[in-house]
């Protein structure tokens, strides 16, 4: 009985120094393709130099991330420590040889993240194309070359865009009616953005944020009655919106993002939205019901409360949870009238 136990004893351990003998060589390559899937675009290209099996497996990257950290030089300044500055065709450079080595199939999300302009356009109109051809179901364009945190704590404090440049526009082929099948989230920030006369929507679009984005009320509206399955759109800081209409029925959707459109005099949506954040003048908001409406935030130079009070329908039936930060320094009088919560 000892040596049937002491034999497998033996064995196991011997299993085990077998298991640890195994390297990431060995794994199969889809097992290999999802996990470089879940390093950042640089950390996986440098998987190559390890072995000859590994040296394409990131051809394969699921997730594209263009930014400061992913495409930063691979030497570190101790004297300063800090990496050293990245510049703008240094990063269009990096940029272009990863995706001239990637496979350009089976893309989840692809994101373009630096502070670019009118004068990249021939290489972002090829990154957008790369995006299109390989059916990328996330796409976000981010050329302010801010954090988010930052970009906002900037906008009220400038009279012009943030990007001094003239903005890139977007080429229209993103828009032709055979692409945009497969993108379900779309994210533009600091571009220029025009309409083709044949644009047909995106069928499968899901979220849609704008900021800083230079386009029409017409474009707006265009965009939001040919995304049929919408359920999240953020327009912040627009400088040339001035209505934001959708009177076509927008079954899905659920929430509504609105951040300081500094020219904006109306919102007129045919939904029910569930959730609604608003920072700016007080305009007339109007939806076609509110039975839904769970969530408000409200941020104003304007009083907050009698916002609430008159711009909005006297009965909120779902609400759960109202926030209003107010900067008015006189006095708030609520107008008299039925509010029902």
């Amino acid at each position: 009985m000892m040596r049937n136990s002491e034999q497998c004893l033996h064995e196991t351990v011997a299993k085990r120094r077998n298991l640890q003998k195994i390297s990431l060589s060995d794994l199969p390559m889809d097992i290999l393709s999802t996990i470089l899937s879940l390093l950042p675009i640089n950390d996986a290209i440098r998987t190559s130099v390890l072995s000859r099996k590994l040296k394409y497996v990131w051809c394969s990257h699921t997730n594209l991330t263009f930014n400061k950290a992913t495409m930063r030089k691979t030497y570190f300044k101790p004297s300063t420590g800090y990496y050293q500055f990245l510049r703008d065709h240094e990063f269009v450079t990096r940029v272009n040889t990863v995706l001239r080595q990637h496979s350009g199939t089976g893309v989840e999300r692809m994101e373009i993240k630096f502070r670019l302009h009118s004068k990249h356009a021939d290489h972002i109109d090829r990154w957008v194309n790369f995006a299109i051809a390989s059916k990328a179901k996330e796409f976000v364009i981010d050329l302010s070359g801010l954090s988010k945190v930052a970009f906002f704590r900037k906008l009220p404090y400038e009279k012009k865009r943030i990007v001094g440049e003239e903005p890139y526009n977007l080429t229209s082929q993103f828009f032709s009616p055979s692409n945009g099948l497969h993108l379900q989230c779309l994210e533009l920030i600091a571009v220029s953005l025009h309409l083709p006369s044949d644009f047909k929507g995106f069928l499968n679009l899901k979220s849609l944020s704008l900021v800083d984005v230079s386009i029409t009320d017409e474009d707006v509206e265009c965009m939001l009655s040919k995304c049929n399955l919408l359920e999240f759109f953020e327009i912040s800081y627009c400088r040339m919106v001035t209505s934001i209409r959708m009177l076509h029925p927008m079954n899905r959707f659920k929430h509504l993002v609105v951040h300081i459109c500094p020219k904006l005099q109306e919102i007129e949506l045919n939904c029910s939205p569930t959730t609604l954040k608003y920072a700016g003048d007080v305009v007339p908001l109007i939806f076609a019901s509110t039975p839904r409406l769970k969530n408000i935030d409200v941020v104003t130079d304007q009083s907050a409360l009698s916002y609430i009070v008159t711009g909005f329908p006297s009965t909120l039936p779902s609400l759960e949870t109202l926030t209003l930060l107010c900067y008015e320094p006189e006095r708030t009088i609520v107008p008299e009238g039925h509010f029902q919560i």
